[in-house]
């Protein structure tokens, strides 16, 4: 397995993709880059417009991990680990541009192995909500990535 975090592999997808840039027009950030306060309007003045209106932008997080008891060698100090990979939509008015970046984003990790991972699969859903410090809609999409710990 190469070092590269699974987050930053799901990033460089989603990143490559013109389709998802067309629709997440105020960008697509990991907390690497926003801190722990997440999309805002100091951090990430590229997610809002001149009035302070967010637009429909993407932010990833890693959520936890957890070892896979189905991918583990004692003699060898091997175990698979299971990382829940969130990715937040954003958008100021109405779920239509999330809806479309939520289905962009499972069209590019549902079922693919990131780099340095085994795989990328879907785990679920939160919809319809509301992030009242950002006056902003939001729904998010989890991901179960698999990938491995080793001495």
């Amino acid at each position: 397995m190469t070092t590269v975090s699974s987050l930053s592999a799901a990033k460089a997808i989603l990143e490559a993709d013109d389709t998802l840039l067309a629709a997440a027009t105020g960008g697509i950030y990991d907390l690497d880059e926003t801190g722990p306060q997440g999309i805002n309007r100091t951090i990430t003045p590229a997610a809002f417009d001149a009035n302070g209106i967010i637009k429909p932008c993407i932010l990833l997080k890693l959520r936890s991990s957890e070892p896979d008891p189905y991918l583990a060698d004692e003699g060898a100090r091997y175990v698979g680990v299971r990382e829940m990979l969130e990715v937040w939509f954003y958008e100021d008015d109405g779920y239509s541009n999330i809806e479309t970046m939520r289905n962009r984003v499972w069209a590019l990790l549902h079922a693919v192995q990131l780099s340095g991972t085994f795989m990328c699969l879907w785990a679920g859903d939160v919809r319809n909500q509301r992030d009242t410090e950002l006056d902003a809609n939001v729904e998010r999409s989890t991901y179960q990535v698999t990938t491995s710990k080793s001495a």
